[in-house]
C-alpha cells in the first residue's frame, strides 16, 4: 500500500510542479507581449493554448492522483472492483471540478477579449495545442448552457467524493 500511494503522490507532486512552471511561462508570455522578451516566448505569446492545454492536463492530473490516493487510503482494497470504483470516483471529482469552474474560466477570458462575461457570439470551437499537435474541436456547451454545466460539474464532483469515501 505504501509503495502504491507513494507513486500516486509523486505523480501528483510532479504534475503540480509542472503546472507551476507552466504558470511562470504564461506570466512570461503576458509580460513579454508588450515589450522586449526572449524569443523562447514567441510561440506562447502568439498562441497561449500551447501553455493552457498542458497546464489543464497537469493541474487536473494532479487533482486526480491526489484524490485517487485519498480514496485508496480511506477504503484500501486489492479487489479490482473496488479499485475501479475508486478510480471512477477520482475521475468524477476531477472532471466535475473542471466543469464546475468552466463558466467562470471562460467568462474571464471573454472579458480579456472585451466581450461580455456570457458571450452569445463566443467561438463554437476550442483549440487543443500541445507540442507539435494542434487542432480545433467543437465545444460541447456554449452561452447560457455553461451555467448548467457548472452546476452539473459541482454535483458530479460531490458524487465522486461520496463514492470514493463512503462506498
Amino acid at each position: 500500500m505504501i509503495v502504491e500511494l507513494t507513486i500516486y503522490l509523486i505523480l501528483a507532486t510532479l504534475l503540480s510542479a509542472i503546472r507551476r512552471v507552466i504558470s511562470g511561462m504564461k506570466n512570461g508570455a503576458f509580460y513579454g507581449k508588450t515589450g522586449p522578451h526572449s524569443p523562447k516566448l514567441d510561440k506562447y505569446i502568439n498562441n497561449l493554448h500551447f501553455l493552457e492545454t498542458p497546464a489543464w492536463y497537469a493541474q487536473f492530473g494532479a487533482v486526480f492522483f491526489y484524490t485517487f490516493a485519498l480514496f485508496r487510503v480511506v477504503n484500501y482494497s486489492i479487489e479490482w472492483q473496488d479499485i475501479l470504483l475508486q478510480f471512477t470516483a477520482a475521475m468524477l471529482v476531477t472532471m466535475g471540478t473542471s466543469a464546475a469552474a468552466s463558466y467562470h474560466f471562460q467568462g474571464w477570458i471573454n472579458y480579456g477579449e472585451n466581450s461580455p462575461f456570457l458571450n452569445p457570439k463566443e467561438d463554437t470551437m476550442s483549440e487543443f495545442a500541445w507540442g507539435p499537435i494542434k487542432f480545433w474541436w467543437p465545444r460541447g456547451f456554449l452561452d447560457r448552457h455553461k451555467k448548467l454545466v457548472a452546476l452539473v460539474g459541482a454535483i458530479v464532483a460531490m458524487a465522486g467524493i461520496y463514492l470514493g469515501l463512503y462506498l
